[in-house]
């Protein structure tokens, strides 16, 4: 089974790279004025490909944001895949031509699935479907927009059609650092033989090596977002995790990381022990809540049943 892949993302507003949270515009946070120099920053840090997304080509039906993509295209030699106001095969022909690996079609697949299936055959190996979901169902048109359809009913649509992946999204986590949800994502790859990528919620590296679980053996990786722009998320750890080897530092001791890439935030000062006065601290003193996490025995674990603590501060 090849490795799962860790997409960094981009997302455009304005010709910037921003986050938002729950896919509302208002909250954009605009982390580089550069995509380009971001796009090259993450090849640099060992990612193998790009997400890329037209915020506002998402909500205008077409491309907004094309020479920021451009620019993105010329930075990298990842492979970059887009979505976001992409509803043509005219449009689909363009991208791929300026060098895109592949394009996600996210409104149209609800609109027009027959339209998609036709671009899987002009262009096999290059589309992709995005299904962005709220409460199960599907949203359209930048997620302004819900449809009586649900997820896994959208997905079996493009069963033998030549859909490359599907890029699953989960509205109510997407931009706001809460985990991935689970439940619905390993569902929705149960239910289909197209792989799926996990989008929407990815915190820690906890949810990096969830990735790794034998549940979740059908998904294709994840997308990545505010959790590395934050450093919440140490890019070389995560990476490790995934390709099936041990980091150097201890793989669980999960920090918060920033680097001056990503954030203009000071690293917090550590908590001083909770033990009082003349009394020995309580066990992980120092860290914030402590949880355990079953890991595979090639993750450190020691077997079903049996866990290691995942520290947070």
């Amino acid at each position: 089974m090849p490795p799962k892949i860790l997409f960094p993302a981009i997302d455009l507003k304005n010709g910037q790279c921003v986050r938002l949270k729950l896919g509302d515009m208002a909250t954009a946070t605009i982390y580089n004025e550069n995509p380009a120099a971001q796009a090259k920053a993450f090849e640099l840090q060992g990612f193998r490909w790009l997400h890329v997304v037209d915020l506002d080509g998402a909500f205008a039906g077409e491309s907004r944001n094309g020479a920021a993509v451009e620019a993105i295209l010329k930075a990298t030699k990842n492979p970059v895949q887009l979505g976001g106001g992409i509803r043509t095969l005219a449009q689909i022909e363009a991208w791929l031509a300026k060098g895109l690996a592949r394009v996600i079609l996210g409104t149209v697949a609800v609109r027009d699935p027959a339209l998609v299936r036709q671009a899987c055959r002009l262009f096999p190996g290059k589309i992709a479907v995005g299904i962005d979901a709220k409460g199960g169902k599907v949203a359209v048109e930048g997620w302004a927009e819900a449809s009586t359809l649900g997820a896994i009913e959208l997905a079996k649509k493009f069963e033998g059609a030549g859909v490359a992946a599907i890029v699953y999204t989960d509205i109510d986590r997407d931009g706001v650092l809460t985990g991935i949800n689970w439940e619905s994502t390993i569902a929705l790859a149960d239910a289909v033989s197209i792989p799926v990528i996990a989008s929407g919620g990815l915190a820690s590296l906890a949810d990096v090596a969830r990735l790794t679980f034998p549940d979740a053996a059908k998904l294709a990786g994840a997308i990545s977002g505010r959790a590395l722009y934050d450093g919440r998320i140490d890019p070389a750890e995560a990476l490790a995790i995934l390709a099936g080897r041990m980091a150097e530092k201890p793989l669980f001791e999960e920090k918060r990381r920033f680097s001056p890439l990503f954030s203009s935030r000071r690293p917090r000062p550590p908590r001083p022990p909770r033990g009082g006065a003349g009394g020995p601290a309580p066990p992980f003193a120092g860290f914030g809540p402590a949880f355990c996490l079953v890991l595979p025995p090639r993750l450190g674990g020691r077997g079903p049943g049996l866990s290691a603590p995942l520290l947070l501060s």
